[in-house]
Order: C-alpha cells, then sequence, then structure tokens
C-alpha cells in the first residue's frame, strides 16, 4: 500500500523511463478550452511518480526544449531521438 494514496500497487511497470525522449499529444485540463498538441520533451516524472501505481493509466511529465514541462498521453506516444544541442 502506498503512504500517498493508500491504494495497492497494480505492479505494473511503466512504459517509459526518466530521461528517454518522447513525442505524443498533450493532456488539457479536464473542462478546459485548450486542445491537445503535439509536442516533445524529456521524460522528467510517470503519472504520479509512484512506479506501480498509476503508470499505467495515462500520463506524462516531460520538459520541452523551452524548459517548459507538460503532460502527455502515455497513449500515442513514442520514443524518438534526441535533437542533438
Amino acid at each position: 500500500m502506498t503512504r500517498q494514496t493508500g491504494a495497492e500497487p497494480a505492479g505494473l511497470q511503466a512504459p517509459y523511463r526518466v530521461g528517454e525522449w518522447v513525442r505524443g499529444w498533450t493532456l488539457p485540463d479536464s473542462g478546459g478550452h485548450e486542445q491537445p498538441e503535439e509536442c516533445e520533451g524529456e521524460v522528467v516524472q510517470v503519472g504520479s511518480g509512484w512506479d506501480g501505481v498509476d503508470a499505467h493509466i495515462a500520463y506524462l511529465w516531460v520538459r520541452m526544449a523551452s524548459g517548459r514541462e507538460q503532460r502527455l498521453a502515455v497513449r500515442g506516444s513514442a520514443r524518438t531521438d534526441r535533437p542533438e544541442p
């Protein structure tokens, strides 16, 4: 059981790891007026960050080249090559 959510870990491994470069679609907040957009960046967090709890259900946090962080849907995201500096 996790201290943060009180949930039992599902035992599922996250499909991505921190440090990987991915491209995918943003997940705007529900109820907002933003539309999903494609972007890419370095994975800085998977789901809530609690391995096995919610990694299988939805999102990654990525840091884009601009330094801004964005939430991406796991479904539809793919690893890609990191751009040259």
